[in-house]
């Protein structure tokens, strides 16, 4: 990017300089000459794109016909976070999709996969999902990662080059490279309605969260999720219930709706005891948790090789997620190897709420 564009959109505070250690860069918090918002611009001026956000299908019949002409892959949808994985002289960082360097991804990278990938390939940029129960920004995980937390590449970039690796050269470098990844499922077109009809069943009943549509030899992609991932949102954040917009429950309980007359789920008892289960066992549980510790919260516990990565980042979440992000004395802590670092977010509104509502105090609805 050129410099004089880059001071201008700092100056408007279009992007944003940042430092991490020895690196200084710049990320854009909005679009600018054409790059999306997210994207960062490292200090010789090359630009590594903030990853598009994926258009959402509602209907399997009716929108694969209409969004794809020709043949498409489909790969699994993971729950977990995003990030993009590069080298820049002679270290890896893993970068957030809001710009950020994230010293948790950074620092357990060598955990994750063989680095000497970036060696063989310098230019490569590796697109991944980072999921698991010890994470440090998400109250869910996928079944499949029952301790801490996994890597799963889904999409490669070049450095300065706009646009996705074609799919078959994505999956040449990840054998090659040994690289772990998502679940590519094959190739397919618009008509084959039943396979994939019969794969997000198969996916539904594991709990999985979807598919993600990529077409061939065309730009387009978009997502569909299984019914269960609805609820598991559900029941993951119903103790989040004031705290969140009321449109994150409503999408999803549309979603599930859509979901469950596409595929002839009507009147199910199990699924109607699973969504009623998911919205009242979060808010039980926050209940028992302002009665007992006087705030309703979520305690998240992750994982660091260095100590000063752990330090890097709670600050960045000091930066911000302000008060509502407690870490208690003595983190991080050294245990089996590894420093532990565990921290609460506080609901405000729910631990509010109940506060007045277990106090005895009357409210007029």
């Amino acid at each position: 990017m050129d410099r004089e564009i880059l001071v201008d959109a700092v100056e408007q505070g279009r992007a944003a300089l940042q430092q991490f250690e020895s690196l200084r860069y710049a990320r854009l918090t909005e679009a600018v000459a054409g790059h999306p918002r997210g994207s960062i611009v490292l200090p010789d001026g090359i630009v590594i794109p903030g990853y598009p956000s994926i258009a959402r299908i509602h209907s399997l019949s009716a929108g694969l016909s209409e969004q794809f002409r020709g043949h498409f892959w489909a790969e699994e949808k993971i729950d977990g976070f995003n990030v993009r994985i590069l080298r820049h002289e002679d270290r890896v960082y893993a970068f957030s999709r809001g710009g950020f360097v994230c010293p948790f991804s950074t620092d357990r990278l060598p955990d994750f996969m063989d680095l000497s990938a970036f060696e063989a390939e310098p230019e490569l940029v590796l697109c991944a999902e980072i999921a698991g129960p010890d994470n440090p920004y998400l109250e869910g995980a996928p079944a499949f990662v029952a301790e801490d937390v996994a890597l799963y590449v889904f999409d490669m970039m070049r450095k300065g080059v706009p646009g996705f690796l074609p799919q078959r050269e994505k999956m040449e470098r990840i054998a090659r490279h040994g690289l772990p990844a998502t679940r590519i499922f094959g190739r397919f077109r618009p008509a084959d309605v039943e396979a994939l009809r019969r794969l997000i069943l198969q996916l539904d009943e594991e709990g999985a969260e979807g598919l993600v549509f990529k077409g061939e030899n065309e730009a387009i992609r978009a997502k569909y999720v299984t019914g269960s991932s609805n609820v598991t949102d559900i029941r993951v954040c119903s103790g989040q219930l004031l705290d969140l917009p009321p449109e994150y429950f409503t999408n999803r309980l549309l979603r599930l709706a859509l979901f469950v007359t596409e595929h002839g789920r009507q009147n199910d008892p199990e699924l109607e005891r699973a969504l009623g289960a998911a919205f009242l066992s979060g808010l039980d549980a926050a209940v028992e948790l302002s009665r007992g510790r006087g705030r309703v919260d979520h305690r998240y516990r992750c994982r660091f090789r260095e100590r000063v990565n752990a330090l890097h980042f709670m600050e960045h979440m000091k930066a911000t997620g302000g008060q509502r992000v407690r870490f208690p004395p003595g983190m991080p802590r050294a245990v089996d190897g590894y420093w532990e670092l565990e921290f609460e977010r506080v609901f405000d509104r729910m631990t509010g709420t109940l506060a007045t509502a277990l106090s005895g105090a009357v409210q007029f609805d």
